[in-house]
């Protein structure tokens, strides 16, 4: 089986339920505000994240800036306020493909896909559990699949 956290590394981050990449927005202003992560559209190319993976939590940055949740949405930040967070990545199935969920380090929210449109913003929001009698404890749209960079 692979390890329940991805390891330090490079990667690029898709939502299993739109099948889109995310990443730091086209359409960002140039300003030292924090940039969202939105859901990228097909054919643009994916923000490279990095993951300094520290047992099984790891500092996440998007485009070379640590990632945080503002107001229950996913940023980038750009500047030292508000801190970058620690997110805690939890491969949640045991066989077939790798996909994660990755949460706050509490397990208190997680990130979630907030509409199925391009330039839908990443929200990081109360996790949430499906019926563990099911065969998917987590509803889709709070996978993801997380893909290894080798270039």
């Amino acid at each position: 089986m692979a390890p329940s956290t991805p390891p330090t590394g490079r990667y690029m981050i898709r939502s299993v339920m739109t099948r889109n990449y995310i990443g730091r927005s086209q359409r960002e202003d140039r300003s030292l505000l924090p940039k969202r992560i939105v859901l990228l559209s097909d054919g643009v190319r994916p923000t490279e994240f990095v993951f300094n993976t520290s047992g099984r939590e790891a500092k996440i940055t998007a485009g070379g800036s640590p990632t945080a949740a503002i107001d229950n949405k996913l940023y980038s930040v750009l500047l030292d306020t508000p801190p970058a967070q620690q997110w805690v990545v939890q491969r949640v199935s045991e066989s077939g493909p790798a996909q994660y969920i990755i949460t706050t380090q509490d397990g208190s929210a997680a990130w979630v896909v907030s509409g199925q449109d391009p330039e839908s913003q990443v929200s990081v929001l109360q996790s949430v559990r499906f019926d563990p009698s099911t065969a998917a404890p987590y509803p889709p749209r709070a996978l993801w699949d997380i893909v290894p960079l080798d270039y």
